[in-house]
């Protein structure tokens, strides 16, 4: 062999040997992080949507991040993850809470519940924030309920319903006649609140009386544009738990007491534990009329008696209020106050009210924007929707609230609108 040839079959030898290291080093330092790609934020008037292409190397879920500047790996933690989506859907509707611009990011979450933290531009991240024109008012974002009924059981109700937009949270009401009207939502029990993606709930009612149910947006009850349809998010026929002469049929301890109407299970003895039976059914002593001597002696009394006058109820602004601000929703609410409802322009301080509580406020504010709306409804003798704002105030305000639910009561016991 030449010495040519010699070296030429030996450099060839180092160049598949020396190839062969490489390739080990590079399979020893190969990281395998599975992403989508093409992913895209389109902004309308509204919403933003995203689309994009799944991964076909990883199945799982795509989780959506949205944070208000780029999204890398240092900030990713400050993020928030707004929703989690099956792969095959590549869209995603997102009504970021403000006009603000926007920066998007998906991360893939295999089965096992690994996530992959790998963030590339232009593949599953945006490198250009995008703005909605306005923010969607309630009525737009509502949920549509559908499709509610009411399955009795030997100690239960189940409630059952289809939600258009299961992000949103909805009430689930109680009465024992049918709700048919808004008032009808006054004289129900205190609503339950179904959180989001909520599609059933289990009830404990008192057997042996008949129950309607409703369900409906819990945003649309805060601004009082509810609208009831039987069959779709009311029940039309009366539902009820068969009176029983065993004990009840719970007989597990409870960690909570059953809701929204709930009663004690006494099962056992307190001073030995055994099971105790059943009670026997109440009944209400039979009615008997007074004698003659016994209701003049009973009117006596009664004429003795001087209930308080009411008071007279005057607009009442609260201590964070009292003086108006230099911007922002705190000085927006606080000059529809002064401008409007104390100078007693109800109808135009209800206006603006309910124009300011259709977009996205702090909590404490949208409390006390409730308060006032009640006001103005009250001064404007719309005593019913005043008690509902009230009641939606009473969270954060309770203390200052109960005196306007008092009158409100008051008024419409007097049989007012």
């Amino acid at each position: 062999m030449g010495l040519k040839k010699v070296v030429i079959f030996i450099s060839f030898f180092l160049f598949l040997f020396d190839g062969s290291i490489l390739t080990a080093q590079a399979k020893k330092t190969e990281v395998f992080a599975p992403f989508v790609s093409r992913l895209k934020a389109k902004a309308g008037k509204t919403e933003i949507v995203l689309t994009w292409k799944d991964s076909q190397d990883v199945k799982g879920m795509n989780l959506i991040y949205r944070a208000k500047s780029e999204i890398t790996e240092k900030n990713l933690d400050k993020a928030t993850l707004i929703a989690s989506v099956k792969q095959g859907i590549e869209t995603y509707r997102d009504r970021p809470p403000s006009t603000d611009k926007y920066f998007y990011a998906i991360l893939m979450k295999d089965e096992k519940g690994k996530v992959y933290k790998i963030l590339i531009p232009f593949r599953n991240k945006t490198t250009i924030g995008v703005a909605v024109k306005s923010l969607a008012t309630e009525e737009e974002l509502a949920t549509k309920i559908k499709g509610l009924e009411a399955i009795p059981g030997k100690d239960s109700i189940r409630i059952n319903f289809t939600s258009s937009n299961p992000k949103r949270d909805v009430l689930l009401f109680r009465n024992t006649s049918p709700i048919r009207k808004v008032e009808d939502l006054l004289k129900a029990v205190s609503p339950v609140v179904l959180g989001k993606g909520k599609t059933s709930y289990t009830d404990y009612p008192i057997p042996g009386i008949n129950y309607y149910y409703a369900v409906i947006d819990a945003g649309l009850f805060k601004i009082g544009k509810v609208s009831l349809v039987p069959g779709e998010n009311t029940t039309v026929k009366p539902v009820m738990i068969p009176l029983g002469e065993g004990r009840p049929a719970v007989l597990k301890p409870q960690k909570q007491r059953p809701l929204p109407l709930p009663y004690l299970l006494i099962t056992e003895g307190v001073s030995n534990g055994e099971e105790l039976l059943a009670s026997s059914p109440f009944h209400l002593p039979e009615k008997k009329n007074l004698s003659p001597a016994t209701t003049k002696a009973v009117n006596e009394l009664l004429a003795k008696i001087k209930l308080p006058s009411k008071p007279e109820m005057r607009v009442e602004v609260l201590k964070n209020d009292r003086e108006v601000k230099s911007g922002g929703e705190e000085y927006t609410l606080a000059t529809i106050v002064h401008e409007n409802l104390v100078k007693g322009k109800y109808g135009e301080a209800q206006r603006l009210l309910e124009n300011f509580l259709s977009i996205y406020h702090s909590k404490d504010v949208e409390y006390r924007s409730h308060f006032y709306l009640g006001q103005s409804y009250y001064f404007q003798g719309n005593y019913r929707k005043a008690f509902i704002e009230f009641l939606m105030a009473q969270d954060g305000y309770y203390r200052e609230v109960q005196n306007w639910i008092d009158a409100c009561y008051s008024k419409l016991i007097e049989g007012s609108a």
